[in-house]
Formats: structure tokens, sequence, C-alpha cells
């Protein structure tokens, strides 16, 4: 077996390297802790049903995307939309982080009263999306499509982040989504799994790509270098256990949870829908210079 010495000189220069690198650390005054771009967080709201006499109900998460005509779009999950009759949900209303503090909730019937209509919703795909306007006093950032990116280059393995209110859980003070990290479990014909932790809240949220490091200047390396938006989740996937009787030996009681892996609808289904013949020709009636105020 070998052992290492070092001589009490070396011992020293050592130890006066370790507390030039904590008085390095601590001089510093903007380190980052994170590779994150925070301004990603901005693009997610939460969607609410605020009945009359009754405190908000969180029901999902959605996030904001604009348009090549520079409209936004709130994109959620269609269940998160709609009630057990397949109808648009009535009192739905949108959390949105006001700068410096605070948050407000802007009714889905206050959208409607500015022209921009109703939810679209997709067929094939768990995906919604309606036209929004938000205030520029607004803690607001609206997606590129720019920074979709097609599921041909989305691998297993991949890092990912998932921006969302799992559990309802956000304040009526400003709000931040909470961030759930995971990796692409599988992206085929068959659809995107994560593996990630998601929970009722969740639905909606976006999807993120996440490089493991960034690196900038003359360094490079052969992944790709910024966040991209990868989708949307809209659900968890079950683990099933079934509880046996000994006397009959028939199932009586089915055991469900939460298996780590969720299902995620691609960036290319987004833009199938967005980009679909009924919400570009609404797109083309929105009122010029749109704004919240009086609101």
């Amino acid at each position: 077996m070998r052992i290492f010495r070092c001589s009490g000189t070396a011992l020293l220069s050592i130890l006066g390297l370790v507390f030039l690198f904590a008085g390095s650390a601590q001089a510093q005054d903007n380190y980052r802790t994170s590779f994150f771009n925070q301004k990603w967080l901005d693009t997610v709201v939460s969607i609410e049903l605020d009945k009359p006499g009754k405190d908000p109900v969180a029901a999902g998460t959605g996030f904001l995307v604009i348009t090549e005509n520079k409209h936004i779009l709130l994109i959620t999950a269609k269940h998160v939309v709609l009630n057990e009759e397949r109808e648009i949900r009535s009192h739905m209303a949108y959390r949105f982080n006001i700068q410096g503090g605070d948050s407000t909730l802007i009714g889905d019937a206050v959208m409607e009263e500015k022209g921009l209509g109703k939810w679209f919703v997709s067929g094939p795909d768990d995906l919604a999306c309606r036209f929004v306007v938000v205030k520029d006093t607004f803690e607001a950032t609206a997606i590129p499509q720019s920074l979709f990116l097609n599921q041909e280059d989305v691998q297993a393995g991949a890092s990912i982040m998932i921006l969302g209110y799992p559990l309802g859980l956000r304040s009526f003070g400003n709000s931040k989504a909470i961030a759930r990290s995971g990796i692409v479990a599988r992206s085929d014909e068959t659809g995107i799994i994560a593996d990630a932790f998601v929970f009722p809240g969740n639905s909606g949220g976006p999807v993120l790509y996440t490089p493991p490091i960034k690196v900038g200047g003359p360094l490079t390396m052969p992944l790709l270098n910024e966040e991209r938006l990868v989708g949307l989740v809209y659900g968890l996937i079950p683990y099933l256990e079934p509880a046996i009787s000994e006397m009959t030996k028939r199932r009586r009681v089915i055991f469900e949870e939460n298996s780590g892996l969720a299902r995620v609808a691609s960036a290319d289904a987004i833009l199938e829908l967005i980009t679909r013949e009924d919400v570009t020709q609404f797109e083309n009636t929105i009122p010029d210079n749109l704004t919240l105020e009086g609101n």
C-alpha cells in the first residue's frame, strides 16, 4: 500500500491555498450557486379557481409563450381547464407576480372581456392554450418559439427541470414556481417519459432541458449550452399493487403509489396546437395595443 507524505513546509503551503480560496469566495459579491437561468421562473403562472366568497383554490400550472406575431399565450394541460363534463371550468383565474413583491389574480372573464377569447384544446394531446395580456408591472416573461426543443433532439439521460406548483404550494404574495430536477427516461414515438417526481398541481408546468454545466468564452462542450423547452408535464405514472384476499384469492384493494415517472407532452405537440388554423385565425382578431389597465 502506498502512503503519501508531505513535509511541514508543504503542509503549510497547502493550508495557505485553502485559506486563500476561502477568502476569495467570501470576497466575491456576485457569486452564483446555480447555472439555471432564473428568468425561466417568471414564465410560470398558477392557475386557480376563484369562486365568490371563497379562498382561491390551486388547479394547476401554466406558462407563457410568445407567438410569432408577438401575442402571449398561456399554455397548460387540457385536464386542468376542463371539468368532469369536458367543459371549460368556470371561475378560473391566473396568478401573476408583481415586480417588487405581492401577486394578483386576473379572472378568465377579464381576458374574455378584453377580446382574448376562450381556451383552445388539443384533440390528441393533453394540452390547452388561451391568449392573455399582462401588465408591464408584472414579473412575467414569455418563452419564444426559438427555444422549443424538437423531440427528435431529446435523448434519454438528458438533464431536465420541471417548474410548477406541486400540491398547490404557492403564496398569495410573490409566488415563485417550485423547481424539481430529473432526467429524460425515454423519448420515442410513444412520447416522452421523465424520471422525476411530480404531484397534483404540477400538471401544465413546463419541462426544461437544463445543461449540467454551462461554459463560455473559448471553452466548448458537445452538449446544448442553454435551457430549452422540452414540453409540458401532464401526469404521473402510478405504481399499482393489488392486495389479494387470502380466503378468496381475489383482488380486494389496489394500492397506488407515485412511481417517480411522469408523462410529458412534447414541445412539438405544443407548437402544433398554437399554430393550429383556428388559433392563428383568432389571433388575427385580437385588438392592437391591448392592455390590462383599469384592472
